[in-house]
């Protein structure tokens, strides 16, 4: 492998890893990085210059960023790479979710709107071999969820090369659970997060940037100085092994990435598996709903203005749920993910508080092992049918 630092062009030969003895050194060029302009993906509008504003967070539960970019790599439109993170387990279902990421890439090509990525989370990442059943013939399958970007910025800053550093919100709808460690402590149980730049006007200009040993910093957990890099141009034998860029003098085999999640314990955001026309309304709370807690439970709207035209909002609370809904008998275009026969209490009403609908409880008693909740917002009075907007689920564990 070569490395080219782009002002001087000197050309550094990579050695091979001495940790990792069956990994193999990336043939490919490694290219200088150049400061990060900042950027938003929204999931629903696209890429937008400037600083991020959206929701998701606020905690952070995976970072093996430090802060120094070096070096990135550019890959073919037709490899993945798939890097690993874990998950401490603290949650009662064993899952973490993920409501917003970020990364940064490099680019070759000039212009904008000429660069697509396709960002995969996997449940597991095997070394050697890469997630289970990732191997299927020429296609991928398998991946928890899958997240394709178009139309971000391509190159054309100095030296012909422009970097990005792109913030990603999954709140409201694109949220993505995945499994935490199954052994406390242990960083043996790894997700897998792939990464495939498919430029839309050449082959192998755009990629990563790569961790660094310069300055670094404690590595995410779980992340590892290698990946497993798949093909699929190469049908029936898509894994072409596990690589890394030699270790030293700078590079190394991660990708810039931090994941973000909402820090509450045991609570997770349950979407429609086919949201309806109508399901527009974001809820939130602030804490678990959990015995001697006081929860305040708190409505957006997907588009993040805070304009909630029906007549009255409220919220329902059931000891069941499920993504598939219920039908639409909270009203039309609606999914109801509360299952109606599973109500403790009547729907509670959420007072304007500010500029959105919220409740806040009082402290709780003792609670059932799970509590889903959902919000409507209803014309013509709290009552079935009457439904014009849908949220999200929460789902509690205790």
């Amino acid at each position: 492998m070569k490395l080219i630092s782009i002002p001087t062009m000197a050309v550094v030969v990579l050695a091979s890893s001495a940790l990792h003895a069956q990994t193999q050194t990336r043939q490919s060029s490694l290219h200088r990085t150049t400061a990060p302009i900042q950027g938003t993906y929204n999931m629903t509008t696209g890429f937008e210059i400037g600083t991020p504003t959206y929701r998701s967070g606020p905690a952070t539960i995976f970072d093996n960023t430090d802060g120094i970019g070096y070096y990135f790599s550019t890959l073919s439109n037709t490899e993945e790479w798939i890097d690993t993170a874990a998950f401490a387990a603290t949650e009662l279902n064993g899952m973490e979710q993920i409501n917003g990421f970020e990364f940064n890439y490099c680019s070759l090509l000039s212009g904008p709107g000429t660069v697509s990525v396709e960002v995969r989370f996997y449940n597991d990442c095997i070394t050697g071999s890469g997630p289970t059943g990732w191997d299927s013939g020429g296609t991928i399958q398998n991946a928890a969820c899958a997240y394709a970007l178009a139309g971000l910025p391509g190159g054309g800053g100095p030296f012909g090369i422009s970097c990005f550093n792109i913030n990603i919100d999954l709140m409201c709808g694109f949220e993505c659970s995945v499994p935490q460690e199954q052994t406390p402590g242990g960083t043996t149980d790894f997700v897998g997060i792939g990464w495939m730049y498919m430029d839309s006007l050449a082959s192998g200009s755009t990629g990563p940037t790569l961790g660094s040993l310069i300055g670094q910093t404690t590595p995410g957990y779980g992340s590892q100085d290698f990946f497993e890099l798949m093909d699929l141009a190469v049908v029936g034998a898509e894994h072409q092994g596990t690589f890394n860029f030699g270790g030293k003098p700078k590079a190394q085999a991660t990708f810039d990435c931090v994941l973000y999640g909402d820090g509450i314990l045991d609570t997770d955001v349950v979407n429609a598996d086919i949201p309806n026309t109508s399901d527009v309304l974001c809820l939130s709370s602030d804490m678990e709903f959990r015995s001697g807690n006081a929860v305040t439970w708190a409505l957006d709207d997907l588009g993040g203005t805070a304009i909630f035209p029906s007549a009255a909002y409220a919220m329902l609370v059931g000891t069941n749920g499920s993504s598939a809904g219920f039908g639409s008998l909270a009203g039309p275009g609606t999914t109801l993910l509360v299952d109606p026969g599973s109500l403790v209490t009547p729907p509670t009403p959420l007072v304007m508080s500010g500029v959105v609908p919220a409740v806040t409880t009082p402290n709780l008693p003792g609670l059932p092992p799970t509590i889903w909740a959902q919000a409507m917002g209803f014309n013509g009075g709290i009552g079935a049918g009457n439904a014009a907007e849908a949220s999200n689920a929460l789902r509690h564990n205790n």
